[in-house]
């Protein structure tokens, strides 16, 4: 599939990298060279040095023969302007990145005129993904199927977790609760384990069921935290914009931290029942006289990776409170989490499968399509919810016990209208059902590409 990207910048290069990856054909188009030699070393793709809203640099890229046209510049009107071009170039489908709140909550408008397919909004997607955390705060990442019929929570197991050293089938067998541990993480290594897996204290385990079942299993293992209802958060950006909103319909205290004055003012004035400090979070007796100690939540995310990991380990050491961390470096993720930080959002990343959900829906066979793609473990696994629209052989009305699957992929779950169903042996998959896939080794388009050939 030939996709034309415009802008280089972190969540443009981050995209060209993934679909590269997959095996699409990527022209990437930017106004500075350095930008566009950087990413060329380093990608399988063809960069294009000129201005995304020119037509003729357009028509250079080819556009009118691509099945995809995104714009991922910092600048929402050239956006804009550049997927109308696209669109009256002949492009097949357009993708807009939009970050400002103004202009997103209108963007419903325009998208027929401009032609939009999705638009794409890192600080709302960051926002959403803290929020679900803090409604269900005993995960470190928290995904949602089926519009929340299904979750898919990760979590580290305690240094003296009663699940040492106990097999899944033991464990499911003991605590008679409908879910399915569908990954774990230990020593860096990756498992999609089977039910003779053995857990050990400290594992990063990833499990999927119903929210009921969910609250069951961590009642049951001495893990359920209890409710959020104060929330800090020191850095007063765009993402902060979105989750003060969201706090505040939850009905959630809110204390911001900002050390610039005129965000400040920004914020208080958008936001009047939301308590805005003018001060500097980076310095711990700040943290300290504010309060830190005794909130519910904190929530780093200032512009600067190294300031937010300093910030969360300060929170660990001197509070209870669910502690979430920005970062924005995918080479910090690894170094946060052994520093014991576990809840860890980047924006880019949580793009990255927005779109590449939405890329292999494109690619798709009649019989499924995919509803939802979200990367685990370090973005090193899959979890993907295909919609089974009719009856597809070899998978469709018979006993998952005869489906042959290719190696390290699990079938995490099926939703059956309002009902989740945690696998077994004699469970079939039908037409009309959602299926949860998750994989280690594989991209999958289509649901036929999980059988073994």
């Amino acid at each position: 599939m030939k996709v034309v990207i415009i802008g280089s910048g972190k969540i443009g290069s981050n995209i060209s990298n993934a679909l590269s990856k997959e095996g699409h054909d990527v022209t990437v188009i930017d106004v500075k060279k350095t930008a566009l030699d950087k990413i060329q070393d380093i990608q399988d793709i063809m960069c294009i040095e000129g201005n995304g809203a020119d037509v003729e640099v357009l028509k250079e890229a080819d556009v009118d023969k691509s099945a995809l046209f995104i714009a991922t510049t910092p600048h929402d009107e050239l956006n804009l302007l550049c997927c109308l071009l696209a669109r009256k170039l002949g492009s097949g489908r357009t993708m807009s990145r939009v970050r400002n709140p103004m202009y997103f909550s209108q963007v419903d408008i325009l998208k027929e005129d401009v032609g939009l397919s999705m638009v794409i909004n890192p600080e709302l997607i960051a926002s959403d993904e803290i929020m679900r955390i803090l409604v269900f705060p005993s995960a470190a990442k928290l995904e949602v199927f089926s519009r929340g019929r299904m979750e898919l929570v990760e979590h580290r197991l305690s240094e003296k977790s009663e699940l040492d050293g106990m097999t899944l089938a033991e464990i499911y067998r003991r605590q008679k609760i409908k879910y399915l541990i569908c990954a774990v993480e230990r020593d860096s290594r990756i498992f999609i384990p089977g039910g003779d897996f053995i857990l050990h204290s400290g594992d990063i385990i990833n499990i999927a069921a119903s929210h009921r079942n969910l609250e069951g299993f961590f009642k049951a293992i001495g893990s359920m935290r209890t409710k959020i209802k104060t929330v800090m958060i020191v850095g007063g950006g765009k993402i902060c914009s979105y989750l003060i909103r969201q706090l505040l319909a939850a009905r959630m205290n809110v204390k911001v931290i900002e050390i610039d004055h005129d965000k400040c003012v920004e914020l208080a004035v958008a936001f009047p029942k939301a308590n805005i400090i003018n001060a500097d979070g980076t310095d711990q007796e700040v943290l300290i006289e504010q309060g830190i100690k005794h909130v519910d939540a904190f929530i780093s995310m200032t512009g600067i990776d190294e300031e937010n990991i300093v910030m969360s380990m300060f929170a660990v050491k001197n509070s209870e409170a669910k502690v979430i961390t920005k970062i924005n470096r995918e080479s910090y993720r690894e170094i946060a989490a052994q520093m014991g930080l576990d809840c860890i959002i980047t924006p880019k990343l949580l793009t990255e499968s927005l779109v590449l959900s939405y890329v292999r829906s494109m690619k798709n066979a009649a019989g499924s399509n995919i509803e939802a793609l979200y990367h685990l473990v370090n973005n090193n696994v899959e979890a993907i919810e295909f919609k089974i629209k009719r009856h597809i052989d070899g998978i469709v009305d018979i006993p998952l016990r005869n489906i042959t699957l290719k190696k390290n992929i699990l079938i995490g779950g099926i939703i059956r209208k309002r009902t989740v169903i945690i696998p077994n042996g004699d469970d079939v998959i039908r037409a009309g059902d959602s299926v949860i896939i998750i994989s280690r080794d594989y991209h999958f388009s289509d649901i036929t590409d999980i059988l073994e050939e």
